[in-house]
């Protein structure tokens, strides 16, 4: 009796033993679908694009590109099927691209992402980016300079968030946005001049609808505006000639951030939301073109570089306003402190957005010269 139990354990045993690998499947034998593309066609549907890594040694390119047309995501999906050297697997994907007429011209495109939410097998964190141009050009560009399609777009999507010149918004961040009535969405937005590069942040409507672009720059002042600004920002800004004793194009100054405090508070009254911004930014300088003695005049330095500061904020909210467009989520602040009135427009928060009193005062202090004085 005890033998015939011990053989049927050691059966077991093996039989657990072999279970991981009786489906195993090769990566040469599997199609991974990194990066998803979707446009819009001439016929109320898709054209959805995809780069697949080749894994085979005899491979002369390390990449396969497949267009297809279809009414659904999930119906691309089986018609990369017919093209994909062995089984399609789009469950990989890393980054989805939009492009820029899909956003712009179609109602609604954001239903065309069902899936990824509805299928739990698929994931929800693929950074997103908006191409500004034809997206079959994006899916054919070859630059001996930079790596296959997927590693550039990350790397580009990365690389421009940490320096705070644009954003990274993954699926599931877009569906929060596109169903909080505090908040309009944005993405990333990159293009294709003579290389690819960056161009800043796209900004949508409570719709999901493309309303504007924000360039690097402009990106800077939004993610301290959302308090994810990276720690060190970079800024260059004109000091004006009377105070330099220098023609203009002397009376620059940079600065790199050290710490950003950014305060929002929000208030309600004569029918109209009121929003007063202080931010306090703590900087050190590294680069002057003039010979001011900053010993001397830090005060005044400060004081002017604030002024300056406090100028592109308020261009900026201003570009905010007239799209009717809340990427900072001042709906946010709203509805939390002031949600009697925040109920009531809710439903349209963009046009009482654009018609909020927004105040802006900003404090700038060095806390480094530099070594050189």
């Amino acid at each position: 009796m005890r033998r015939t139990a011990f053989k049927l354990a050691l059966s077991l045993i093996a039989a657990v033993c072999l279970a991981g690998c009786y489906d195993k499947v090769d990566m040469e034998d599997v199609s991974f679908s990194l990066v998803v593309g979707i446009d819009a066609n001439e016929e109320n549907g898709i054209r959805t694009f995809t780069t697949i890594p080749v894994f085979s040694k005899n491979a002369k390119k390390k990449t396969q590109e497949l267009k297809v047309e279809a009414r659904t995501l999930r119906e691309s999906r089986d018609k990369f099927d017919a093209f994909s050297i062995g089984s399609f697997n789009g469950r990989k994907a890393q980054v989805i691209v939009f492009s820029k007429r899909l956003v712009q011209q179609v109602p609604d495109w954001f239903r065309y992402v069902d899936v990824f939410f509805r299928d739990g097998r698929n994931p929800i964190t693929p950074k997103l980016v908006m191409f500004d141009g034809d997206l079959e050009q994006l899916f054919r560009y070859q630059s001996p300079d930079q790596p296959m399609l997927p590693l550039m777009l990350i790397g580009m999507i990365e690389s421009a968030s940490s320096r705070s010149e644009s954003v990274k918004t993954t699926l599931q961040e877009l569906h929060r946005q596109m169903y909080d009535p505090g908040q309009t969405p944005y993405l990333a937005e990159m293009s294709i001049e003579q290389d690819a590069k960056m161009k800043g942040t796209a900004l949508l409507d409570r719709k999901g609808k493309y309303a504007a672009t924000l360039s690097l720059r402009e990106t800077t002042y939004l993610r301290m505006l959302q308090k994810t600004s990276g720690p060190a920002v970079n800024l260059t800004l004109p000091l004006p000639s009377s105070l330099t004793k220098a023609p203009p194009d002397k009376s620059w100054i940079s600065l790199v951030t050290e710490r950003v405090r950014t305060r929002i508070k929000p208030s309600y009254s004569g029918g109209r939301f009121r929003f007063d911004v202080r931010i306090r930014i703590s900087a050190s300088v590294i680069e002057k073109l003039s010979h001011i003695d900053l010993d001397k005049l830090q005060k005044q330095v400060e004081a002017a570089c604030a002024r300056e500061i406090r100028g592109k904020f308020e261009e900026l909210i201003d570009k905010f306003q007239a799209s009717a467009v809340d990427p900072v989520g001042f709906g946010i602040y709203a509805r939390a402190y002031e949600y009697a009135a925040f109920r009531g427009v809710k439903d349209d928060w963009g046009k009482a957005f654009s018609e909020a009193d927004i105040r802006v005062k900003v404090l700038v202090s060095f806390a480094d010269e530099g070594s050189v004085k």
